[in-house]
């Protein structure tokens, strides 16, 4: 008996070991775009496998059941009113602060890395393809920034090409990597929840 208990505990022990590393370990996401062809590929703890795409399995082949005779509805029984949530204007705006909070600490978390990005872009005949690349790379530089104002993000190798005779669309690519501790996110997690059951939404 007293061996079975130790057994039992090392077990156990191990389990929450296996569990505090799943925790702690960030967990780690590949994003890569070639053309029209997504790949996102998971590691966690050292572990890869793939999300997408996924394998396509077989269909298998319905077995067809009998016939079975439809069986009389019960009769249905009067519900007690429960409280419905209200919706105003001041509980609008008290949720859109809310979400705001949430969207910050969970953007918080997440760090991304080594990004790289082929960009073709154009617009019709040469003179259009380039006024309309000032105008993108205007605003997409100027969006980067501001998002790298809220989240961790470490651009590695932007290229935004000119593609005035529309030869390079091919060569549109993208590639980053994405980190996230799964203990800091089941945080955010259930602040998310608390507040949700704060404004009586849950």
């Amino acid at each position: 008996m007293q061996m079975f208990l130790t057994i039992l505990l090392w077990m156990l022990g191990i389990l929450l070991a296996l569990l505090l590393l799943l925790l702690f370990c960030p967990a780690v996401a590949e994003v890569r775009l070639n053309y029209d062809k997504l790949t996102v590929r998971a590691r966690i703890l050292g572990i890869p496998f793939t999300v997408w795409p996924q394998k396509e399995k077989k269909p298998q082949k319905e077995k067809k059941e009998p016939k079975e005779k439809p069986e009389p509805k019960p009769k249905k029984e009067k519900q007690t009113p429960s409280k419905k949530f209200e919706f105003t204007f001041s509980k609008a705006v008290s949720i859109a602060s809310m979400a705001g909070r949430i969207m910050r600490r969970f953007l918080a978390a997440l760090h991304i890395r080594g990004v790289k990005l082929v960009l073709p872009v154009s617009s019709g005949d040469a003179a259009s393809t380039a006024l309309f690349y000032g105008r993108f790379c205007a605003f997409f530089y100027g969006g980067l920034a501001t998002l790298q104002n809220i989240i961790d993000i470490q651009a590695e190798d932007i290229n935004i090409i000119p593609d005035f005779g529309g030869d390079n669309k091919y060569r549109r690519s993208f590639y980053c990597k994405i980190e996230a501790t799964p203990f800091i996110m089941l945080g955010v997690a259930l602040y998310a929840f608390k507040q949700l059951k704060e404004e009586r939404i849950l």
